[in-house]
């Protein structure tokens, strides 16, 4: 069974023998046909099953794209997929279609209630944020009194004295 997303891609015989070889060395060492046989039909349920997955991390990453800006048409040229409708397959198998849509919403420009005639008003900045303070702080002339200690503020401490360090012995 062929994937129409993976057009373009090939593999050869001898990468997926190799790739049998490695990933199911167990069961196909196993002498009781029968049980080989139970082993093998368990790996391959199990591949199908990295299958989906991966092509739902495809889909993820094709809604990477989109939601970063990239037109679906765009995303399809690059990414061999040919078609936007198999990029949107990817995507919807990978769930992701309501955010690729919200994305999408975002970035096309809110449209004016205001006639075309009306220039916009200039935008005002806003205001800037509180710088935060971290570790030792300045204390005002409010806080020195209430700690009764006005008049001592900073502008009339003196700095302590450097202190010497003794001659090693």
């Amino acid at each position: 069974m062929t994937d129409p997303t993976t057009e373009g891609y090939t593999v050869t015989s001898a990468e997926i023998n190799g790739m049998v070889r490695n990933l199911c060395a167990y069961a196909l060492s196993e002498p009781d046909p029968l049980q080989r046989y139970a082993d093998l039909t368990h790996q391959q349920v199990l591949f199908e099953g990295i299958v989906a997955a991966l092509q739902r991390e495809r889909g993820r990453a094709l809604a990477d794209l989109a939601v970063s800006g990239v037109p679906l048409d765009e995303v399809a040229k690059k990414t061999n997929l040919a078609t936007v409708p198999k990029v949107r397959k990817l995507i919807s198998l990978a769930g992701e279609t309501e955010r690729v849509r919200a994305a999408a919403a975002a970035a096309k420009p809110a449209k004016s209630k205001q006639p075309k005639s009306t220039p916009a008003p200039d935008p005002v900045a806003p205001p800037a944020p509180p710088v935060a303070v971290e570790g030792k702080r300045i204390m005002t002339a409010e806080e020195w009194a209430a700690l009764g200690l006005a008049t001592e503020g900073p502008a009339t401490r003196a700095r302590p004295k450097k202190r010497r360090r003794a001659a090693a012995a």
